[in-house]
């Protein structure tokens, strides 16, 4: 990870700040005790084969953090210190991929293999929330999983763009951190520019 821009993570100290202070982030353990928790969520919704449990929940900004402000303010935007930290942490690590690869799971997206699943169970499939697709492709890149990351943005352009696919739309979502509409794909290449 090379450089850092005006929207990317910040320095800040290492005190735990109010978890209800959008102006502030919400501090290395408590990010990591929500993202334990999530992903236990996660497991439940797996074993249950509760695909929509993945699709109608929010839990993207502390399950897929990145170094991006959100509606949420800067309460989980990671900061430098806090994604150096967190980089070390092979545990949070194995969580995060664990957590992508169940709510690519829930879309019918097996991240390993690259392609969707023949057959599918129930409502699991693309969900169309371009915005959480965005963040945990990010997640995967800011976190050097470049295999997930890969995965993510196959899938990206099979929604997008293959014109076999019963899924095609628009990739776009609001960004906080631009202020704007933004499209999936063109924010991943313009990380891998800038980054």
């Amino acid at each position: 990870m090379s450089k850092r821009t005006n929207n990317s993570i910040e320095k800040d100290s290492r005190t735990q700040p109010d978890p209800f202070d959008s102006e502030r982030f919400i501090g290395i353990n408590s990010l990591i005790d929500k993202q334990a928790e999530q992903l236990e969520e996660f497991e439940v919704w797996f074993q249950n084969r509760d695909w929509l449990a993945f699709h109608h929940h929010h839990y993207d900004w502390w399950m897929f953090p990145i170094d991006e402000i959100s509606s949420r303010g800067k309460t989980f935007q990671l900061t430098y210190d806090a994604f150096d930290e967190l980089r070390q942490n092979q545990n949070f690590i194995e969580r995060l991929r664990r957590g992508v690869f169940l709510l690519c799971y829930s879309w019918a997206w097996d991240i390993e293999r690259r392609e969707f699943f023949e057959k599918t169970q129930g409502k699991q499939g693309w969900a169309h929330w371009p915005v959480r697709l965005y963040k945990a492709g990010r997640c995967m890149y800011l976190f050097g999983q470049y295999d997930y990351y890969a995965s993510l943005k196959d899938l990206a352009k099979l929604i997008k763009f293959d014109k076999n696919s019963n899924i095609k739309e628009r990739l776009d979502f609001f960004s906080h951190t631009k202020n704007a509409k933004v499209d999936v794909l063109e924010q991943w290449a313009e990380m891998e520019r800038t980054m």
